[in-house]
């Protein structure tokens, strides 16, 4: 057996001798790790989803929000503001090239609906039939927005998935009569379940009605909160989006040192806006699991440091047994460096058992890749070696006759 070999296993004897202290030195790079995995997964769980949710706004389409202040997601409470109308998207169609279509938007919340004895508080939208494709929402029953239901100013109404189970929780309510704001008016359709958006907006508790009838009946008013537009090129993005803010700039007498009454908001501002708040909180519980796995490896270090002493009988015979200095290091630095793996492979199975369970409750989004692993390793390696010098270089360091009579030197 080579003395490699020989160091390995007297290091494997020593922990297994040691149980409790074994454990207690491993016990804070358990819970460092398993907080640093479960974070990872949580956190690539969480950006999966984000990014799914930015492709659901559109990486195609270009969106003016009245007011002049950065809007990317949907705002808390309505604004009232009246930067915005139909003539400024007319314009944006005959006008700007690479603008495939655009749509019109009103909305407004606390809506009532009400059918028989169900009732529901929601938010109503005013839109034109080009804003089906350019959002590329799914209908799961009945039909959308006709042009005809725009030049009638009919009452139609379309339900999200939410308001129709709210509504009509046996089903079946496409041609049914609901009352809006105290009218009538009939279900032409329901929208197949869409969820929340990357803002937080619940795209599912909503009614969509046409513009026509939103502008002159129900909220009777001619301004807009947005204009929604597709663009077919998207990589000519910014450009037509610089086109846009020049356009409405003319349009509204805006002068050179004046700000802006509207934003025009693009795929990327969707994209950095949705992820900057998971990154934060990503970055804020990382650090608290690296101070997590300092500690642990402090703990290591200290104990070691103690049992070096207590261990002085053992490296005065190994030294007089014709074991060099080198392999005492070599011993307790192995020692540590085992103890911090062993602790990084239980941390991170507790980690992934951990952000697994939350994801199958639905508390967080999980997704386990190689990352959490490599880094738990990484880290574990790190922490063993550098917390594991100092031990090791004292007991290398002891004199051999002063440690046969059980003291240190």
């Amino acid at each position: 057996m080579g003395r490699s070999q020989r160091i390995a296993g007297d290091v494997l004897a020593s922990l297994l001798a040691h149980k409790p202290r074994t454990f207690l030195m491993m016990l804070g790079l358990v819970v460092g790790v398993a907080v640093l995995s479960a974070v990872i997964i949580i956190g690539q769980g969480t950006q999966e989803r984000i990014m799914g949710l930015v492709q659901m706004h559109g990486l195609d389409m270009l969106m003016v929000r009245a007011g002049g202040e950065m809007q990317v997601f949907a705002p808390q409470a309505d604004r009232g503001l009246a930067s915005l109308v139909e003539a400024d998207a007319r314009a944006i169609e005959a006008e700007i090239p690479n603008i495939e279509m655009a749509s019109v938007v009103q909305n407004q919340r606390g809506i009532t609906v009400v059918h028989e004895d169900q009732s529901v508080t929601t938010r109503a939208f005013g839109v034109e039939p080009a804003w089906m494709e350019i959002r590329r929402w799914g209908i799961a029953e009945g039909d959308f927005i006709s042009e005809s239901d725009i030049g009638s100013l009919a009452r139609v109404v379309m339900l999200g998935a939410k308001i129709a189970r709210e509504l009509f929780p046996e089903g079946g309510s496409v041609g049914r009569i609901v009352r809006v704001a105290g009218d009538p008016y009939t279900v032409k359709g329901v929208f197949v379940e869409m969820g929340a958006s990357a803002g937080g907006d619940d795209w599912d508790d909503r009614i969509v009605v046409p513009f026509a009838t939103s502008s002159r009946r129900l909220f009777n008013r001619p301004y807009l909160e947005q204009i929604v537009i597709r663009v077919p090129d998207v990589r000519r993005m910014a450009e037509t989006a610089a086109r846009v803010r020049a356009l409405l700039r003319v349009r509204h007498g805006i002068g050179p040192s004046e700000n802006d009454d509207f934003f025009v908001r693009e795929p990327e501002d969707v994209e950095g806006a949705a992820l900057e708040t998971s990154t934060t909180l990503m970055a804020l519980l990382i650090a608290t699991s690296v101070v997590a796995l300092i500690a642990g490896g402090l703990v290591i270090m200290n104990l070691m440091l103690i049992a070096v002493s207590q261990r002085s009988r053992e490296i005065g015979l190994r030294r007089a047994v014709g074991a060099r200095a080198s392999d005492i290091t070599r011993q307790f630095l192995l020692e540590s460096l085992f103890i911090a793996l062993a602790g990084g492979l239980l941390g991170t199975a507790l980690g992934v058992a951990v952000a697994a369970a939350l994801g199958a409750l639905g508390v967080a989004n999980s997704r386990i890749t190689w990352v959490p692993f490599a880094l738990a390793l990484g880290a574990c390696m790190a922490i063993g070696i550098a917390f594991g010098v100092r031990p090791a270089r004292q007991a290398a360091r002891m004199d051999p006759a002063a440690s046969l009579r059980g003291h240190a030197a």
